[in-house]
């Protein structure tokens, strides 16, 4: 993803005003993130029912009244982190008590057997998964700031003209350009789901491809355009509202089964593409939880 440019013109500043101006929206950048820090505890599930101002006086002995008890919890609530973590607790000792069958199983179906040179490192996976959650998160407290604030979002047809003519740029063998973080955060969740699908689809079309010119052993794509596939999937998926619905499940389904697939033929560990596929079905598998199987 990828932010504005900047313009040459910034060059014309004056070394002493433009340090100055720098100090400025520093200063002004540290105080919206306090005050939208705070909005997001207000706005979320840690909403303060009875608030009070001011800090707590543990010299005077006992609460003398309910404010004075409220201002100690408040201070005591702060101390807590947001995530606690227990040292002693293995979380995939419980692995086997997690509610199954949210992914619909077809008869006839058999996942793909993964070659051990593309099975990918457990450590990885779960750090990649957190990481993955983490910057939805980001997203989405980014684009709620952004509603807040008042600036207009401009719906979703930006992204959706952009998303069209990567795909468009993608099958003519070129190189497109990456989603803007703007176009990203300024659309609507239904957008996103709209465009997060067709990319999905179009991903699982190219991976058909690849595993056709395997099988004939032709000259493959440019590996480019797999990274550039799959990176508007992932930058879309950050958007993309959830529960799933329906028709989006379908699509992350059915990627996953051909991301499955395409990876059974790895011979090697040097293979371009996987990389690629493994980031993708980390997501549309293990995130979105459309492919059951232990070989994921």
């Amino acid at each position: 993803m990828r932010r504005g440019d900047v313009g040459d013109d910034d060059e014309d500043y004056d070394n002493e005003d433009f340090e100055e101006e720098e100090e400025e929206v520093d200063v002004e950048v540290e105080e919206d993130e306090k005050v939208a820090e705070e909005e997001d505890k207000r706005q979320g599930m840690r909403a303060r029912a009875l608030p009070v101002d001011g800090d707590p006086d543990f010299d005077s002995g006992p609460p003398v009244d309910g404010f004075e008890y409220l201002r100690r919890v408040r201070h005591e609530a702060n101390t807590v982190p947001d995530v606690m973590v227990s040292p002693t607790i293995d979380p995939r000792a419980f692995d086997h008590k997690q509610t199954r069958g949210y992914v619909p199983e077809l008869a006839g179906y058999k996942p793909p057997k993964c070659p051990d040179c593309a099975r990918p490192d457990k450590r990885w996976q779960r750090e990649f998964l957190s990481d993955f959650s983490d910057l939805r998160a980001r997203v989405s407290r980014t684009a709620a700031r952004r509603e807040m604030s008042g600036r207009p979002a401009g719906g979703g047809q930006g992204l959706a003209l952009a998303s069209q003519a990567a795909l468009e740029r993608m099958n003519d063998g070129e190189e497109p350009e990456g989603v803007s973080f703007d176009l990203l955060i300024g659309c609507d969740e239904l957008s996103a789901g709209a465009a997060f699908r067709a990319h999905a689809r179009a991903l699982a079309s190219r991976l058909a491809e690849e595993r056709d010119e395997l099988a004939l052993g032709t000259e493959r794509s440019a590996p480019a355009r797999m990274h550039a596939r799959a990176a508007w999937f992932y930058a879309l998926a950050s958007r993309v509202g959830l529960p799933l619905d329906a028709e989006t499940s379908a699509s992350v389904r059915a990627l996953a089964r051909a991301l499955a697939t395409r990876r059974s033929k790895v011979t090697s560990s040097s293979d371009p593409s996987l990389p690629h596929i493994q980031v993708c079905l980390a997501v549309a598998g293990k995130y979105f939880g459309q492919f059951g199987s232990e070989e994921e």
